[in-house]
């Protein structure tokens, strides 16, 4: 579980990197020398992160040096970027970890989980679409499918095949 933690902070780290960092490069786009400043930061921050290992401390350290600045030079701004509410802010941090842990997985592994993700989206709307069905099975449905979700965002694909089948059963049963 370590490693999908370090996933997690890597993503937090460059969501609010790309964010601020778009908002500071919109605001210094003509002074050379603060766009300089922008790159060394947002560079360092990158690079910190894509090394190997990662280096969050670093990356931590650009983030808050390039916070500090849009705090000192644009707090009033009305377009500058507030802290995203918690669940927002983890929706958002959950979409660049899934691309950071997909990143890392072998081909062979992103493939099935393709196949696993589309078959898991079909059977999904068949269920949604059955008219049959009762409020609590359609509730049952929804809530398997988004473990079975849950497993792959994971990476575990056993999980969600069986979360996949506990999904049809509950669906044949309702």
């Amino acid at each position: 579980m370590a490693d999908l933690y370090g996933i997690w902070q890597r993503a937090e780290v460059a969501r609010r990197l790309d964010v601020l960092s778009g908002f500071v490069a919109m605001c210094v786009a003509g002074d050379a020398d603060a766009r300089r400043r922008l790159a060394l930061l947002a560079d360092g921050a990158e690079a910190a992160l894509s090394a190997s290992p990662p280096d969050l401390e670093l990356a931590q350290r650009h983030l808050d040096e390039l916070v500090r600045w849009a705090d000192t030079e644009w707090a009033d701004h009305p377009y500058r970027p507030v802290e995203a509410r918690p669940d927002e802010a983890d929706r958002q941090t959950r979409d660049y970890a899934k691309d950071l842990r997909h990143g890392a997985l072998p081909d062979p592994v992103r493939d099935e989980m393709g196949r696993i993700e589309l078959s898991l989206e079909v059977r999904f709307l068949a269920l949604c679409r059955r008219p049959d069905l009762d409020c609590r099975a359609r509730e049952d449905v929804f809530y398997t499918a988004g473990r079975a979700a849950m497993a792959l965002d994971l990476g575990h694909l056993e999980a969600a095949e069986r979360e996949l089948r506990r999904m049809e059963w509950v669906g044949c049963e309702g």
